[in-house]
C-alpha cells in the first residue's frame, strides 16, 4: 500500500530549489500477475516515486528529475539546475513564464478504492483461475491482472499545493485456439466493480467455430466493436485535439472552430471527472481538469491546453499538460476521452454492415503524418467477415493504412452501448462501436 507523501519534505524541497519551481511526484506502487499457456508465469511488485523539477526563472527553465525527497539528494539536483540556469541568464529565453490564476481552485478529487489498495496476490489468482477455469480446457489462456496504487502531489513556491491518491484495477485476458485468439478488456478504478464471471463466456462466444476465409481485398464497411473503436478515438485525440499543434498549424484541425471536422454523428469530450472513464482531479502543473467539449455533432468546438497554450482557450488552461520529459512529445493532450453513444444495437450495427469486416481490436496504430491524421495498425483477437448482416467467418488479422478524419467522417452508425479503455498516452477512453462505410479503410 501506498505511503503518504511527506508535505514537510515536499516544501523543503521547494525551499532548496528556490524561486519558480514546480513539483510533480508520484508515489507508485503496482502489483502485477502474469499468465500465458493458463499458466501463471510471473508476479511483480514494484514501489517508486518519481519527482519531476521544473525551474521557470523569466523565462528561463531547467528541468530535472529524482526518485526520492531525500535532502542530500534534493540539494545535489538543485545544485546542476542551478548551473543551468546561470548558463543560460545572458542567453535567449528558453521559455515563456505561464501564468497561474487557478491556485485557490476547487478541484474534484475521485475517492480511491479501498478493494484495489488492499487486492491482495490470492485475489489475482483467484481472478486468473475464474477465468481459465471458465474456459474448460478449450482454449489457452494469456494476459494479465493489475492493480496499482498512485499518490500524486503537484505543489509550487506561489502556494499551489494539490494531492490525490488513484487506484486502478484491470484485467487483460486473451484466449487462444491454434491461430484463432480472442481477448477482453476491464479496468476500473474500483477492484470491486470489475465483474470476472462473465469473461470465460465472452472468449468462449468469441472463439466461435466459424469457418475461415481468405483474405478480402478492396474497400469494404467496417463495424468497430468498442474496444477498436477506443484505439481509434484516442490516437485521433492525441494527434488533432492539442492547442500546441492547433495554434501552430500542425494538425487537421488547425483554424477550423466551429467547422464540420468529421461525421455529424460523432460527439466528443474530455472529462476527467466523468465516473465512467478513470477520473483524476488535476494535470501534471496542479491545474483541475475541466471538461472540454471537443466535437458537437462533428463539428469542432475546442481542444485541451496546458499553462503556456491557455490563450487558445480563452485565456485558462483546460488542464491537459502533461509530464515533464514525456516520451509522446512536450504539447498538450487529450487524458479522458468520452465518446457519446448512439441509439444502434449490435443487430442494429450488423445489419447496417451486411457484407464486411468486423474489428474487435487495433492494435500498433502508429500516426504517419499527423497533420492528415495518417495512421498504420494491425487487427488482433477475433476479426471477423460478416454477410447479410450475420457473422459468417474468421477473417485474416490484415494491417490497415487509412485517415482517421475520413473514417470519422464516414461513421453511418454509432452502438449503444458503451466499454471503457485506456492507452498508454491517455488515462482513460469510453467509446461504443462504430460503423464505417466503405471506402476510408481499404482491407
Amino acid at each position: 500500500m501506498s505511503h503518504p507523501i511527506d508535505p514537510a519534505r515536499v516544501h523543503a524541497a521547494l525551499a532548496a530549489f528556490g524561486p519558480g519551481t514546480t513539483l510533480d511526484i508520484a508515489d507508485e506502487h503496482s502489483e502485477l500477475l502474469r499468465y500465458a499457456r493458463s499458466r501463471v508465469t510471473a508476479q511483480h511488485s514494484e514501489r517508486r516515486m518519481r519527482v519531476r523539477v521544473r525551474i521557470n526563472r523569466d523565462g528561463r527553465v531547467a528541468m530535472g528529475s529524482l526518485e526520492t525527497l531525500d535532502a542530500a539528494a534534493v540539494r545535489a539536483l538543485a545544485e546542476r539546475l542551478s548551473d543551468a540556469l546561470t548558463v543560460l541568464a545572458s542567453g535567449v529565453e528558453s521559455g515563456r513564464a505561464p501564468r497561474r490564476t487557478d491556485a485557490a481552485a476547487p478541484v474534484t478529487v475521485p475517492v480511491a478504492s479501498e478493494a484495489t489498495r488492499a487486492f491482495t496476490p490470492a485475489a489475482r489468482h483467484a481472478w486468473f483461475s475464474r477465468v481459465r477455469d471458465g474456459l474448460s480446457g478449450v482454449a489457452d489462456l494469456g494476459g494479465s491482472i493489475r492493480n496499482e496504487t498512485i499518490e500524486r502531489v503537484v505543489a509550487d513556491d506561489g502556494g499551489l499545493y494539490r494531492s490525490e491518491v488513484l487506484t486502478k484495477a484491470s484485467l487483460q485476458a486473451v484466449a487462444e485456439q491454434g491461430e484463432r485468439s480472442a481477448s477482453v478488456r476491464a479496468v476500473h478504478r474500483d477492484a470491486d466493480q470489475i465483474d470476472v464471471d462473465p469473461v470465460a463466456g465472452l472468449l468462449r462466444s468469441a472463439l466461435a467455430p466459424l469457418p475461415s476465409r481468405d483474405r478480402f481485398a478492396g474497400t469494404c464497411r467496417v463495424l468497430l466493436q468498442p474496444q477498436a473503436a477506443i484505439t481509434l478515438i484516442t490516437t485521433y485525440g492525441y494527434a488533432a485535439l492539442g492547442a500546441a499543434g492547433y495554434a501552430e498549424g500542425r494538425t487537421a484541425v488547425a483554424g477550423r472552430l466551429g467547422d464540420q471536422v468529421v461525421g455529424d454523428l460523432i460527439t466528443l469530450t474530455d472529462d476527467g471527472a466523468d465516473p465512467a472513464g478513470l477520473p483524476s482531479g488535476f494535470d501534471p502543473e496542479g491545474t483541475p481538469r475541466r471538461r472540454t467539449p471537443l466535437i458537437d455533432r462533428g463539428a469542432l468546438v475546442g481542444v485541451v491546453s496546458d499553462l503556456e497554450r491557455a490563450e487558445v482557450t480563452g485565456g485558462r488552461s483546460t488542464g491537459h499538460a502533461v509530464p515533464l520529459g514525456w516520451r509522446f512529445g512536450a504539447d498538450p493532450s487529450p487524458s479522458h476521452l468520452l465518446l457519446e453513444p448512439g441509439t444502434a444495437t449490435e443487430d442494429d450495427l450488423l445489419s447496417g454492415l451486411g457484407e464486411g469486416l468486423v474489428v474487435n481490436r487495433l492494435d500498433y496504430l502508429r500516426v504517419l503524418h499527423p497533420k492528415d491524421t495518417l495512421v498504420t495498425g494491425t487487427t488482433r483477437d477475433a476479426t471477423y467477415w460478416a454477410e447479410d448482416g450475420r457473422i459468417v467467418a474468421w477473417h485474416p488479422s490484415v494491417r490497415l493504412t487509412f485517415r482517421m478524419d475520413e473514417v470519422l467522417n464516414a461513421v453511418l452508425a454509432v452502438g449503444a452501448a458503451r466499454e471503457r479503455g485506456e492507452a498508454v498516452f491517455m488515462e482513460s477512453a469510453v467509446a461504443p462501436a462504430l460503423l464505417v462505410d466503405a471506402g476510408p479503410i481499404k482491407v
